[in-house]
């Protein structure tokens, strides 16, 4: 076996990003598989650190400890804090024992290395590597969701495609509402002199709503002023790919050779682009602002439907970034 294995997997995994990114360049598993090759020749640069430079190492790896604690004590600050405002929804929860489980790593940790020894040590040390793996790819999931959620409109958008979210009563959320407002501020950047936008609402009726989304949101645009003949609603949907492709028939069968940007919250805005792409449907998505509190939590269950998505891959490199990490640290 080569003195550092690992740098030979960070290649393999490398070009399987490649291979990928040429053959479904806008799945996640293309990011799995280049995040594998960076963790891999990463634990090989530490492998080799370790020995010519312990002090930094040393400080490298409190340093990693200390970031670990605090993102589990934000998740679970965060999850109590957003159970407290707007009761126990399932994400809200499991944002909070996402915070719990890297407190509980970490926990493990101590207890082991004041134990010491026996079976218990590669055990740790698969929970550690998987764990590590999993944070890390959240971590880029995260900045990689910052960025695109900030993505700015088509300047020849037609429509404006608005998804649906939560009600409060009868009237849109807070998520809504800010996508409503994105929605509203993008026709209103447009020159004087061009024709004004098409509004397609987007979402049906809930089983704890007492009316269609689409319905609210359309009452909530002429309440700012958009008259009835630009707003056309969707109101069949219940999930974003319905959203997407309802719309799309509605819009196709009215206007042909239309530009249409669709409008979603901005932790939102890759999945729902992925979606489109699977689905081959047309659109250019931009993301609404989200309340800072609530983005970590409303990231964290993003981060788990794309995983869900990619589950076959995601499991793969989880079984192979173990032995990996193994390798590494037993070297």
């Amino acid at each position: 076996m080569p003195e550092y294995p690992e740098y030979l997997i960070a290649v393999v995994f490398a070009a399987g990003g490649v291979v990928n990114a040429l053959l479904a360049p806008h799945r996640f598993s293309t990011a799995v598989l280049f995040c594998l090759a960076v963790t891999s020749a990463g634990l090989g640069v530490a492998g080799r650190s370790a020995a010519a430079h312990p002090t930094i190492t040393t400080v490298l790896a409190v340093a990693a400890l200390l970031l670990a604690l605090a993102l589990g004590l934000l998740l679970l600050a965060d999850g109590v804090l957003l159970v407290r405002r707007y009761g126990p929804q399932a994400a809200l929860l499991a944002t909070g024992a996402a915070g719990c489980a890297v407190l509980g790593v970490l926990g493990l940790d101590a207890v082991f290395h004041a134990v010491g020894g026996g079976a218990s040590g590669a055990l740790l040390l698969a929970v550690n590597a998987a764990a590590g793996y999993l944070t890390l790819l959240f971590l880029v999931f995260a900045g990689y969701v910052f960025v695109r959620g900030r993505s700015a409109p088509l300047p020849e958008t037609t429509h404006v495609v608005v998804l649906g979210a939560g009600l409060n009563g009868d009237r849109p959320g807070p998520l809504l509402t800010g996508r409503l407002e994105r929605a509203l501020a993008i026709d209103a950047a447009r020159a004087p002199d061009t024709p004004r936008v098409v509004f397609v609402v987007s979402g049906g009726q809930g089983d704890d709503e007492v009316r269609s989304e689409a319905d609210a949101m359309a009452d909530y645009l002429r309440g700012r002023g958009v008259p009835d003949d630009r707003i056309v609603r969707e109101d069949r949907s219940v999930n974003t790919g319905q959203n997407l492709r309802f719309s799309a028939a509605l819009v196709d069968g009215t206007t042909p050779g239309h530009r249409a940007t669709v409008v979603t919250s901005g932790f939102h805005v890759y999945r729902t682009t992925l979606l489109a792409r699977r689905g081959g449907v047309p659109v250019h998505v931009v993301g609404a602002p989200t309340s800072p509190d609530y983005w970590l939590a409303a990231t964290l269950r993003e981060f788990a439907a794309i995983l869900w998505l990619d589950r076959r891959l995601v499991g793969l490199s989880l079984l192979l970034a173990v032995p990996v990490a193994t390798a590494v640290f037993e070297h």
